[in-house]
C-alpha cells in the first residue's frame, strides 16, 4: 500500500519546518559564517564563494567559514580581516629577487608595498574631492602659521 497524498504533504510540511528552524538557528557561534551563507548551505548544499564568485560545494571550506579563496586574500569567511600573524604572506619578488615576506593587506593578495594599499582617486570627482580637502588643510595650516607670535622670555634676574 503507497503512502497517501495527505502523509507527504505532512512530511513535506515537517521538512520545511525543520529547515527553517535550522536556518533560523543561524551558524555555529565563533565560525565566521555568514547568515547567508549558512542559510544557502542549508537549503542547498553550496554555498557563493565570495573569494572565486563561483559556487563552492567542497565540504572543506565548512560552510565558509575557512574558505580558502578568501583566506588567501586575508580574510575569514564572512568577509572579517584574519589577525595579520595568521595572513599568507606577498610573494612579490623584491629588488634582491626574494619573495616578499611581508603579510598581505585584507581583501587584497599584495603588501603595502607591492599594490595591497590604495594607489588614490580614479574618477574625477574623487580627484576634486581630494584636492578640495587639501586644499582647506593648506589653508588651515597658513592660517595658523599667520597667528603664531613669538614670546621672549623675561627673565627676574639676569643670570651670573
Amino acid at each position: 500500500m503507497g503512502t497517501t497524498g495527505a502523509q507527504l504533504f505532512r512530511d513535506s510540511q515537517a521538512f520545511f519546518a525543520e529547515r527553517q528552524r535550522a536556518i533560523d538557528a543561524g551558524p555555529p557561534a565563533g565560525r565566521h559564517v555568514t547568515q547567508d551563507n549558512w542559510a544557502s548551505w542549508i537549503v542547498y548544499r553550496r554555498i557563493a564563494c565570495p573569494g572565486r564568485r563561483q559556487h563552492c560545494t567542497s565540504e572543506d571550506c565548512a560552510i565558509g567559514a575557512l574558505c580558502r579563496e578568501m583566506e588567501a586574500i586575508g580574510l575569514y569567511g564572512d568577509g572579517q580581516p584574519l589577525p595579520r600573524r595568521d595572513r599568507p604572506t606577498c610573494g612579490a619578488r623584491n629588488r634582491q629577487g626574494n619573495p616578499c615576506s611581508v603579510k598581505v593587506e585584507p581583501g587584497k593578495r599584495r603588501c603595502r608595498f607591492h599594490g595591497g594599499l590604495s594607489t588614490g582617486p580614479k574618477t574625477e570627482a574623487g580627484r576634486a574631492a581630494i584636492a578640495a580637502a587639501q586644499r582647506r588643510r593648506w589653508d588651515r595650516a597658513r592660517s595658523k602659521k599667520r597667528t603664531v607670535s613669538i614670546r621672549i622670555p623675561i627673565r627676574a634676574s639676569p643670570p651670573a
